[in-house]
């Protein structure tokens, strides 16, 4: 019987959660890459709208980079959830 119990106990506190770790390090990753990506992008067009010769566009472009500093919201992800001992 004791057998049984202690490597079912230690099955129960272990968990899978290193699978899902990995899991979650990918997605943030990739996030924080597409991110990066796309903010360049956007960063690259809106210089060229200040670069434009028309007063309009020019002020537009400056207009949204001064909103863009003034915060920007970045993606999280969650982490997978720990086991029902915390671990």
């Amino acid at each position: 019987m004791k057998l049984i119990i202690v490597p079912l106990s230690l099955l129960l506190l272990v968990g899978c959660a290193s699978k899902d770790y990995a899991v979650y390090v990918d997605a943030q990753r990739s996030l924080s890459k597409d991110l990066t990506m796309s903010e360049t992008a956007r960063l690259a067009a809106l210089t060229d709208m200040t670069k434009n010769s028309d007063p309009g566009v020019r002020a537009t472009g400056i207009m949204l980079l001064q909103q863009l500093q003034q915060g920007s919201k970045s993606v999280v992800v969650e982490p997978p959830k720990k086991n029902w001992l915390g671990f």
